[in-house]
């Protein structure tokens, strides 16, 4: 492998370290400060989902682009890539539905409920509420699962 492949390669794993720490971040540490310090849990589910949408816009950005230095690197004879591109595929696949299906849609019923004068969760959509937040709980977790995994496969020395 020539020099330039081996510096193409610390430039995905860079890239895909930044991701893995921006999941990380937003996914784990955001929502636990938000909830500690903010004593209204409605504006911090508020603050938290804000966040979440815009980690999200980063995130597909970072996959897509990823995704492309992949199918690069594979045609440069990096054969690790292959699998790869399917974890970031899988991945970039999660991080939409989460941003542009899972999302809108806890902040629609969020949006409803409060202009009818109650919080989500002490409306009659507090189930449907918590169960599309334990689906977009679930999305991350499989989403920083496959990106430990690509993290992981980019980092094999090619020889």
């Amino acid at each position: 492998m020539t020099n330039t492949y081996t510096n193409s390669q610390r430039v995905f794993v860079c890239f895909t370290g930044i991701w893995v720490g921006l999941m990380i971040a937003v996914g784990l540490l955001v929502p636990m400060t938000i909830f500690s310090y903010l004593t209204d849990k409605q504006v911090a589910g508020m603050v938290a989902g804000q966040i979440f949408k815009n980690a999200g816009i980063i995130s597909i950005i970072l996959g897509m682009s990823l995704l492309l230095f992949a199918n690069t690197l594979v045609r440069r004879g990096l054969g690790q890539f292959k699998l790869i591109r399917w974890y970031l595929l899988g991945t970039l696949i999660l991080s939409m539905i989460g941003n542009f299906i899972i999302q809108p849609w806890m902040v629609a019923i969020r949006e409803n409920t409060l202009s009818e004068g109650f919080p989500v969760l002490l409306s009659n959509k507090a189930q449907l509420f918590q169960t599309l937040h334990g689906v977009s709980s679930s999305i991350f977790l499989v989403e920083l699962a496959l990106l430990g995994l690509v993290f992981w496969r980019s980092t094999k020395i090619q020889h």
